[in-house]
């Protein structure tokens, strides 16, 4: 594979690409890539570092800052920064504003409440920030795509959302071109309002409910196919879109960037929840389990047990968290380190004896930090629906599963893991890691990017779904 390298120009410069004749070539537009530290530039971080193994040569589009060729895995990054917007302006100083007041152990604002007032900021503010955070970027990432197009001339063009306004910026970039382009969702983009949680705010709004369905219709129009993460997620496009060629690509793991079991283990049950807690990922099942586990086993509380939660705490779920965490006397039991750089958080999860993965009210999604924390042998809880994505797919990964309702069932999760106090990492039954994922991606592009099939099958093995139009 010829290597690709940056013109040098100038800061500005734009990159020009030396590519192989015989090389496939994949663009991938997403706003998120490393070294941003989101947790959504991980997923093709980990897919294109092996594609790039298998021979393809990958160039990223990305609002992520440039960082060195190391943390690429081979691909060759073009940064398009977001620019400023009056809506970016605004939620820069209401979050200056909220650190300057008092706040609670969560650190969030107060959640939105219901009235004439409060609908109205609602749908002020959605209008400001449509059709999501990444306003500000689209327009000039669908250009810079458009030029990268004409440099790179990629085989297959791939859009990676949330934020979903990337798969606008590929559709720009990608008009007038016959480059096949897919649109990848790592979360759904417009869901039934009837089964969207009150507490999502974007779903929420008038403007969404009513803008959202038809700007998804038009751009999976545009598009050649759509790539889901989840079985469940694949089957409901296909029932809202029964011509559209859908595949599954489930999320994993790039055991490459794991850190190794940790030398100091937190004391006593260490319990750990990394990721954000916003929509139905509510905590306050695992507090309720933790007074009783505590109560029946003082010992664990005097050996220093805790519960330790990386990341932000959205405003609609922290007044809930603290107001649980007080009513169970759990103040020195809980421990709320607030966003984490990555490795920090990884840190975290690596002393600790058990992890929660929270999905509630998410049929349709599967937390990717799932395949980290089973990846690196800890032992995992996951917090979901029967039904759901997270729980079917934790099930298969040989996590425990609990339904949010089940406190008590909770709870005998704690006294089985302070019971057996086994600190040997156990192996993953089934392969989740980016490297066996890859050649299925290879396999999928090459044969689709030019061509649908008709048909269905098994989204393991990243057919297409459906037909080609």
């Amino acid at each position: 594979m010829t290597a690709l390298r940056p013109w040098t120009a100038g800061p500005e410069a734009p990159r020009r690409f030396e590519t192989s004749g015989d090389a496939r070539r994949l663009l991938v537009i997403t706003y998120h890539f490393p070294p941003d530290g989101a947790v959504g530039g991980l997923r093709w971080a980990g897919i294109t570092k092996y594609l790039a193994r298998l021979g393809w040569e990958v160039a990223i589009l990305t609002a992520a800052p440039a960082g060195g060729n190391e943390a690429t895995g081979g691909a060759q990054v073009e940064s398009c920064p977001h620019f400023w917007t009056s809506y970016g302006l605004l939620r820069h100083l209401d979050r200056r504003l909220r650190r300057s007041r008092p706040s609670g152990s969560a650190g969030a604002s107060a959640p939105w409440r219901p009235g004439l007032l409060g609908r109205l900021r609602l749908e002020v503010h959605g209008f400001l920030g449509f059709p999501d955070p990444s306003r500000g970027w689209v327009l000039r990432a669908g250009l810079r795509a458009r030029s990268l197009i004409r440099r790179f001339r990629p085989h297959v063009v791939v859009s990676s959302g949330p934020p979903h306004s990337a798969h606008l910026a590929a559709g720009i970039a990608t008009m007038g071109s016959s480059v096949p382009w897919f649109i990848d969702l790592r979360d759904p983009w417009a869901r039934p309002v009837a089964k969207a949680r009150q507490s999502d705010s974007r779903i929420r709004r008038w403007m969404g409910q009513a803008l959202f369905p038809q700007l998804e219709r038009l751009v999976f129009r545009a598009a050649q196919g759509v790539i889901a993460n989840t079985d469940q997620h694949a089957r409901a496009l296909a029932v809202r879109y029964p011509d559209l060629a859908i595949a599954c690509v489930p999320n994993g793991v790039d055991p490459e960037a794991l850190p190794p079991p940790a030398p100091d283990p937190y004391p006593g049950l260490g319990i750990a929840s990394a990721g954000t807690l916003y929509l139905g990922r509510d905590l306050t099942p695992v507090v309720r389990a933790l007074q009783i586990f505590l109560e029946r086993h003082p010992e664990a509380a005097a050996a220093g047990s805790k519960l330790r939660i990386a990341g932000h705490v959205d405003a609609s779920l922290a007044a809930t968290f603290d107001d649980a965490v007080t009513a169970a006397g759990l103040g020195q039991h809980v421990e709320v380190l607030g966003p984490l750089p990555r490795a920090q958080a990884l840190d975290v999860v690596s002393r600790s004896r058990l992890v929660v993965v929270l999905a509630q009210e998410q049929a349709l999604q599967i937390p990717a930090k799932l395949y980290e924390t089973v990846a690196m042998g800890i032992p995992t809880l996951v917090v979901a629906g029967a039904d759901s994505a997270a729980a079917v797919e934790g099930a298969r990964l040989g996590a425990v599963v609990c339904d949010p309702a089940d406190v008590a069932g909770i709870a005998c999760v704690l006294e089985r893991f302070w019971r057996h106090d086994s600190r040997v990492r156990a192996p993953c039954p089934v392969p989740i890691t980016y490297q066996a994922i890859a050649p299925l991606v290879d396999e999928l592009l090459r044969e689709n990017g030019t061509e649908l099939r008709h048909g269905w099958a098994r989204s393991r093995s990243l057919s297409w779904r459906n037909g080609a139009r």
